[in-house]
C-alpha cells in the first residue's frame, strides 16, 4: 500500500466535502488516488482500524429545533422489519435495536427530527400507525451537548 494508517486518518479532513466525488477531493489533499484511497480505507474497515465513515448533521442549523427520542416496544420476531419501516421516514436519523438489559422492555430506538415539538408528535404517529406499534415513549430533548468528530492520538 505504500501509505501509513496514521498518515491517511491524519490527512482526512474533518468538514467531509460536499461533493458527487468527495473521496476524490480528499485523495488529493492525501496526495493520492481516489481508487488507492478507497482501497485503504477498505483496508482499515477490515482490519478493524475504522468502523465507519459517517456525516455529523448539526439538525439545528438546518432549522430542524426540535427533536425525541422515541423508544418502541417491539416483538422480536418484527423488529428487522419494524426497524426497516422506520428508518425510512426521512425525518428519523438514528434507528436502532438496543437491549433492555432486563429492566427496560423497550427495544427499538428512533431520533426524530422536526421543526417543531408538533411536526415531531406528528411523524411518531405516523410511525405508530405505519407500524401498528402502540407501546412507545417520547423522550424529549432538554439541551445538545457540543458534537466533536473523533480525535487520535499519533504516538
Amino acid at each position: 500500500m505504500g501509505y501509513k494508517v496514521t498518515e491517511i486518518l491524519k490527512d482526512m479532513v474533518y468538514d467531509f466535502p460536499v461533493s458527487s466525488r468527495p473521496y476524490n477531493i480528499i485523495a488529493k489533499e492525501v496526495g493520492i488516488s481516489e481508487d488507492e484511497l478507497l482501497e485503504i480505507l477498505n483496508y482499515m474497515k477490515q482490519e478493524g482500524i475504522i468502523r465507519r465513515i459517517a456525516a455529523i448533521l448539526y439538525h439545528r442549523k438546518a432549522f430542524y429545533t426540535h427533536n425525541a427520542m422515541v423508544v418502541w416496544r417491539v416483538d422480536e420476531k418484527h423488529i428487522e422489519k419494524i426497524g426497516t419501516i422506520m428508518a425510512s421516514f426521512p425525518e428519523v436519523s438514528h434507528c436502532y435495536e438496543r437491549d433492555g438489559g432486563g429492566y427496560w422492555s423497550y427495544n427499538l430506538y428512533t431520533m426524530i427530527h422536526g421543526k417543531s415539538l408538533e411536526a415531531c408528535k406528528k411523524v411518531v404517529e405516523q410511525i405508530s400507525a405505519k407500524t401498528g406499534i402502540k407501546k412507545y415513549k417520547v423522550l424529549l430533548s432538554k439541551r445538545e451537548f457540543k458534537k466533536t468528530s473523533l480525535t487520535f492520538n499519533y504516538e
